[in-house]
């Protein structure tokens, strides 16, 4: 049915170094799709969100794939209803075509305008793969070497560090891997009107959060900088860097790397728990700053796909996209099937039958979205949405749109995607060495002996361990009513605690892919003067429009944690375990995104105050005041 493009060996050369990932049979993956999926919140029942009043211009659906969209339109709208989702739009292409693009839903409830394939969403992360593209094209035409250091292009550049920087530099290609140890976000000022550029003044008072290298670990602050670098090398703006060399080349009109999205009136309005949301500026840009339209992104996928050029304009060449869809990370052991290239994720099989599977999800306070690339296949996909936790959804949908395409079956689509498989469990393995504190990226998880089984304390609440008669364990499906949206995915996971590296950590498995999901915590002595400091804080330079609540130090069962509040993305408490390392310096324990950042003990005007990714808090009350 589909011609296979033959820019489809680009990436072949990536896993001849790293273990082939085997996707399960097509019919499972999609009977599984609710277990999948679940990972998003929001999930309140609006009824009609599917039912445009009038077809946006510009649908595509090529005579081939009509049966294919016949099929999932039903899953589409379904997946609407169950999520709350008001608005998905969807571009499917090949090198040399548009295949299928189409809206559901609306772009706007309250003027029950439809989404369509040129309506404008916030893409969130989806600028990530543009900015490694603007940075691979500086480094294609010799203005930059990405293997020399950060600062050595943007002279401004310098954080605090405790490891060896000199032996181990931050060099670009670290941080576009996300391999360069950098914090993950710093927190205060960005979502708001603050340029890009002001990151590099603000991210000197912070401490690197490992040695580069060690392991993935997501930075948004990283990619900040890189435009910043770009801005520097290019001597344009980053916003007019890429408007002029990759947007405007590849005719896409209708997107920009903006704070706020009022270049256009074919804007979605975002939507949080059925309500419309706020635009707040983003600082951010070269991070997630992108607002795009599906439309848009099928033709940069096209390129993409076509070696780096579509119709007359060559934006990258081939050899360049090849290196950005090599593994760089095939000899970090901590990253186990993490496997990421220059500003994609790689994936084998992940989708039965691809083959090589490149990918990038996006994600904002009201929007989600995801892009596929089967460059073996010669196809591409990408998926928008306009609600808070919809990402998840955005993921599942692309997957399941290549997945059916690549069938030749179409009786193998359910008609009902919303089944669950059974917990198959077994009673007799409860290992006593789980037991324990771990740090995670859910901050701190307790597993408890209770009853003779086990249990885990997670966001304040506590849940019993089930264990899979492969060994491993879960929370199971019915904790999911109890865990903030952000945390449903823990439902869909398998645990086991492992060695690696030398480190005793908890390893995820969902599907077949497994990651680091924190390190366990041994008994460490609280120092005098952090138990000095146990109470509650009251911050001191506010974020109106990003706050950080009620933040606190505490002892919890010997261990020192800080606990928080941004409610902006739950009304959860955030606790993570510290490690003091000095009278005025604690790390937050764990490996990965969030993880090894530092709090610090400041003085301003002579008062003692902590410090935390932007924000400062001063002692109010004692612990229990």
């Amino acid at each position: 049915m589909i011609t296979k493009g033959s820019p489809g060996r680009i990436i072949r050369a990536a896993y001849r170094d790293s273990p082939p990932r085997r996707g399960g049979n097509i019919m499972r993956r999609a009977s599984t799709l609710l277990s999948l999926i679940l990972a998003c919140s929001g999930a309140l029942m609006f009824g009609g969100w599917s039912d445009s009043t009038a077809a946006p211009a510009n649908i595509v659906v090529r005579d081939e794939i009509r049966p294919v969209r016949d099929d999932l339109a039903p899953l589409i709208r379904a997946a609407q209803e169950r999520f709350s989702i008001p608005g998905i739009s969807l571009t499917l292409v090949s090198s040399d075509a548009v295949l299928w693009s189409e809206g559901f839903g609306y772009a706007d409830l309250a003027k029950r305008r439809p989404a369509g394939p040129n309506t404008v969403y916030r893409g969130g992360s989806l600028a990530k793969p543009i900015t490694a593209m603007a940075v691979m094209q500086l480094a294609e035409r010799g203005e930059l070497d990405i293997d020399q250091p950060l600062n050595g292009y943007l002279t401004e550049f310098s954080i605090r560090s405790r490891f060896d920087t000199v032996a181990k530099p931050i060099t670009v290609r670290s941080v576009l891997n996300h391999h360069g140890g950098l914090p993950t976000d710093l927190n205060k000022g960005m979502w708001s009107s603050q340029s890009y550029t002001q990151v590099v003044v603000e991210i000197q008072d912070e401490y690197a959060a490992f040695p580069p290298d060690l392991v993935f670990s997501y930075s948004n602050v990283g990619y900040t900088l890189l435009g910043h670098m770009v801005e520097r090398v290019s001597r344009q703006s980053y916003p007019e860097y890429v408007q002029r060399h990759i947007l405007g080349p590849l005719g896409m009109e209708d997107s920009r790397m903006g704070q706020l999205p009022s270049f256009t009136p074919n804007m979605a309005k975002g939507y949080r728990n059925g309500q419309e949301a706020t635009f707040l500026p983003i600082r951010d840009l070269p991070a997630y700053g992108l607002n795009t339209s599906t439309a848009d992104m099928g033709r940069l996928l096209r390129a993409i796909l076509a070696g780096g050029s579509l119709d007359d304009a060559r934006v990258i060449g081939k050899e360049t996209l090849e290196e950005m869809f090599e593994s760089q990370n095939r000899n970090i052991s901590l990253d186990l099937d993490i496997v990421n290239g220059l500003g994609w994720f790689l994936e084998q099989d992940s989708i039965a039958g691809a083959g090589a599977v490149i990918r990038h999800g996006g994600t904002t306070l009201s929007y989600g979205g995801e892009i596929i690339i089967l460059p073996d296949k010669g196809l591409a996909v990408v998926v928008l949405a306009n609600a808070e936790g919809s990402r998840g959804v955005t993921s599942k949908l692309g997957e399941s749109i290549l997945s059916r395409v690549l069938q030749t079956d179409s009786k193998a689509v359910p008609t009902d995607i919303f089944i669950t498989e059974l917990e198959k469990v077994v009673e007799d393995f409860q290992p006593a060495e789980m037991a324990g504190n771990y740090a995670t990226d859910f901050g701190l998880i307790s597993i408890r002996p209770k009853d003779a089984k086990l249990c885990a304390c997670i966001v304040e609440e506590t849940f019993d361990l089930i264990p899979y008669p492969n060994g491993w364990f879960g929370i199971g499906q019915s904790a999911r009513g109890s865990l903030p949206g952000s945390f449903k995915s823990l439902a869909e996971m398998q645990f086991q605690t492992q060695e690696v590296e030398g480190r005793e950590v908890v390893v995820a498995k969902k599907g077949d892919k497994r990651i680091v999901l924190g390190e366990k915590i041994p008994p460490t002595p609280v120092p005098a003067s952090w138990r000095e400091r146990v109470g509650s804080y009251e911050v001191t330079n506010p974020d109106t429009e990003f706050p950080l609540e009620e933040p606190e130090l505490k002892l919890r069962d010997g261990q020192l944690c800080m606990s928080y509040k941004l409610p902006r993305l739950s009304p959860k408490t955030i606790q993570v375990p510290l490690r003091p390392i000095s009278d005025t310096e604690a790390i937050i324990l764990g490996l990965g995104r969030t993880r090894g950042e530092t709090l610090r003990v400041i003085k301003t005007a002579g008062e003692e105050r902590l410090r935390y990714s932007g924000f400062e808090g001063k002692k109010t009350s004692a612990e229990g005041g």
